[in-house]
């Protein structure tokens, strides 16, 4: 009997560690991998499992009726934490559409729609300006009945511009959409034109840029240290703060330092291209060329460059260039030949830079009489390259339109270098005319952005300010349907800006599957009935030891 306490002890003890050991080991099982299902308008009613606790792998909505605007609204809240990935049924057609975040006046922009329909079909897209239809294209949809495609637009003048969208398919069906933009003051863009010795290329350049209303001022070499410089055109970081953007054409100089400052002028916004032989210049990241130049026949030219640049025509013209041997990092390429990458772009900190393999434009505005288009392709390289200049403060919205009552997050990107510099208010200019100010807040998980909120409550056009400063952004608030083509439409706008997509019924299922998949959930720990329970059994034994040794 004397025995038996310490026997006892020696359990309390025992199960005291494994308590301990299993505390300190046990964590909630992760909901990483966790697909949350919406398969009815009830489940969006308790929306619970998608606006609180760890946010899941995705989102998916699986019911064949269209979500109400009250379940769009709790949708795009749950949009901010995960994914979300939709089924549409077959027979809804969409169109969706949206503009440049930052557009400029006068420069180019773009309007990009995406359409879903019937699989392995066609549709007619239409652009229209002021009511008019400016621009149309035929896209055909896959096998999972989606198209993408994008206009080119130059907005002539600043303030809010809206463009019209619509798809139209064979049988007549048809979708429409709407997109906006904020478009900003800018003045035409100020280009610089380092040229070789004079040839046709650098004459051609010059005139396509002058023509198109560009300020071009030029620096062409002449041999033995000679140059004709057009508005002192020389690189050095003075001359750069004048311009926009850099052309520097095949054959032109370009030593180390020049182009080191060009590199770092272009870090901080500007925008420079590169041409031929100065494709690979030291700094930049871009291409390295081939050791010898190639004869690229236009038509077998492939373009995959954004929206805002304009290809050359597919004309059968022989134009000497030097294909790129490889590419770097963070690059991408927008034009191929069966040679190698003619085109390549890739932001470079605040700015742009693009490297250009054919060193004979000219040939498509003087052999193929591509007058416009020459001009048209040199410009829109030209605004790509001036337009990315970053403001000290720039206001950035999710979206340019939705629907009333659903909370609009605002963030400001502050690119004045200075963490505690005084965070300025934002204006919120409501349609009528009555202003309010929303503070902002420093976000510290992302360095630089400051964020805020606010819910649009009438219809109409919302503008947005920098305390004291002009208007540089607009959200146009408009009531939705309850329900149908409008709704779906919303949903897929939505879902598209969340990372996900709408997609065939049978298509999201192995989708999400390859999502869970690719976030598995950590194994679930011992749970805290099981730890209570060894404590409680440790609290009883303690007691009962007490009792025999009469402590008690």
């Amino acid at each position: 009997m004397t025995r038996l306490p310490a026997i006892l002890r020696i359990i309390v003890l025992a199960l005291l560690a494994l308590a301990l050991a299993l505390s300190s080991l046990w964590r909630p099982a992760s909901v990483a991998g966790r697909v949350v299902r919406i398969r009815s308008g009830g489940d969006l009613a308790k929306p619970g499992a998608l606006l609180t606790g760890a946010a899941p792998a995705a989102i998916s909505y699986e019911s064949s009726v269209a979500p109400t605007s009250a379940g769009l609204e709790t949708l795009s809240a749950a949009a901010e934490r995960a994914p979300v990935f939709a089924a549409a049924p077959r027979e809804v057609r969409l169109v969706e559409a949206w503009a440049t975040a930052r557009a400029l006046a006068g420069r180019a922009a773009a309007v990009s729609f995406r359409v879903r329909g019937p699989g392995d079909d066609s549709a007619r897209v239409y652009l229209a300006e002021g009511g008019a239809a400016v621009d149309s294209i035929t896209v055909r949809t896959g096998r999972s009945g989606q198209a993408e495609g994008a206009f080119r637009v130059r907005p002539a003048a600043p303030g809010w511009r809206e463009w019209g969208v619509r798809a139209v398919w064979p049988r007549g069906d048809s979708a429409v959409a709407a997109a906006g933009a904020w478009v900003d003051s800018a003045g035409p863009p100020r280009v610089l034109v380092r040229a070789g010795f004079p040839d046709w290329e650098s004459k051609f350049v010059t005139r396509a840029l002058e023509e198109s209303g560009a300020r071009v001022e030029t620096g062409t070499a002449l041999g033995r240290g000679l140059a004709v410089q057009g508005g002192g055109g020389a690189v050095t970081p003075a001359r750069l703060a004048q311009v926009d953007a850099v052309i520097v054409l095949d054959g032109a100089p370009l030593d180390n330092g020049e182009a080191a400052a060009l590199a770092e002028w272009t870090s901080r916004g500007g925008g420079v291209l590169l041409q031929g032989d100065r494709a690979g210049a030291a700094g930049f990241g871009l291409v390295r060329p081939a050791d010898a130049a190639a004869a690229v026949d236009g038509a077998a030219i492939r373009w995959s460059a954004p929206a805002e640049l304009a290809p050359l025509p597919g004309d059968r013209v022989n134009a000497a260039a030097r294909p790129f041997a490889a590419v770097g990092a963070a690059t991408t390429v927008a034009a191929r030949a069966p040679a190698g990458p003619l085109l390549a772009l890739r932001p470079l900190g605040s700015g742009r830079a693009a490297a250009l393999a054919i060193g004979e434009t000219w040939r498509w505005r003087m052999e193929a009489g591509r007058v416009a288009e020459h001009r048209e392709f040199w410009r829109s390289l030209v605004d790509w390259l001036s337009s990315a200049r970053p403001q000290p403060l720039a206001i950035r919205l999710s979206g340019a339109s939705g629907a009333l009552g659903v909370r609009r997050e605002v963030t400001v990107y502050d690119a004045r270098g200075r963490s505690d510099a005084p965070v300025p208010p934002v204006v919120i200019t409501r349609p009528g005319g009555a202003a309010d100010t929303l503070r902002l807040a420093r976000d510290p998980s992302a360095p630089g952005a400051l964020r805020g909120s606010f819910v649009p409550a009438t219809a109409g056009l919302y503008t947005l300010a920098i305390a004291g400063q002009a208007p540089t952004a607009g959200f146009r608030a408009a009531p939705s349907s309850p329900g149908g083509a409008d709704a779906w439409a919303r949903l897929s706008l939505l879902a598209a800006r969340s990372g996900g997509r709408i997609l065939p019924p049978d298509s999201l299922r192995p989708v999400l599957d390859r999502l869970a998949a690719a976030h598995p959930a950590a194994p679930r720990g011992p749970s805290a009935a099981l730890i209570f329970a060894l404590l409680l059994v440790a609290a009883a034994a303690e007691w009962a030891i007490r009792r025999l040794t009469g402590r008690e």
